[in-house]
């Protein structure tokens, strides 16, 4: 399930988009973006890290507070936290994330199956469910995780971000790690072993 940082984040970017009356997704857009922020409220973000934020590049690992605040400081809000309580605790915002178009929950995964999972920009894993929500990486094709990576989640939602728990790469220190930042998950498939 999204995790509720990473849903706000995404109510966030969703009401700047509206705010500025066209969808942020190109270079262009970004300078735009930066550019109408230092005219409506004087603060500067940079045009790279809008698009860490975006997911239009790589680096979306931590936002600062400050960040935050900026962005909600210009679609209306004191600060990032009066955005979190008035905003995304909102009925509005709940009932946005009510209908799904396809859902792939972990627990209707037989063990052993492969799931495939692609996003933009041309990344595609496959992946064997090994039970409990855990998976290990079997096949990647440009993407960071690689074939031996493990992790937990819950479930998949086209359309939304994924979010890797307990993600192991090459053996490392387990971490989180998000996948599908431009767009989320963009196709899923259960393949049986």
């Amino acid at each position: 399930m999204m995790n509720n940082l990473t849903q706000n984040i995404t109510l966030l970017r969703a009401l700047v988009e509206k705010s500025v009356g066209r969808r942020i997704a190109t270079s262009n857009d970004f300078v735009f973006l930066a550019g109408a922020i230092q005219g409506r409220i004087n603060k500067y973000l940079s045009v790279s890290t809008l698009k860490r934020i975006w997911g239009y590049v790589d680096g979306y690992d931590s936002i600062r507070q400050s960040t935050l605040d900026i962005l909600a400081h210009f679609v209306g809000y004191t600060d990032y936290n009066t955005f979190e309580n008035d905003y995304c605790m909102g009925e509005e915002a709940r009932s946005s994330y009510r209908v799904a178009t396809q859902i792939l929950n972990s627990r209707d995964v037989p063990i052993g199956a492969r799931v495939v999972l692609e996003w933009n920009p041309n990344r595609r894993v496959e992946v064997m469910y090994r039970g409990n929500c855990s998976y290990i990486v079997e096949n990647s094709e440009g993407s960071k995780v690689v074939a031996g990576d493990t992790f937990s989640s819950e479930c998949f939602v086209l359309g939304q971000s994924a979010i890797l728990s307990n993600f192991v790469h090459r053996d490392g220190e387990p971490t989180t790690f998000v996948i599908g930042n431009r767009g989320g998950i963009t196709r899923f498939c259960i393949v049986q072993g």
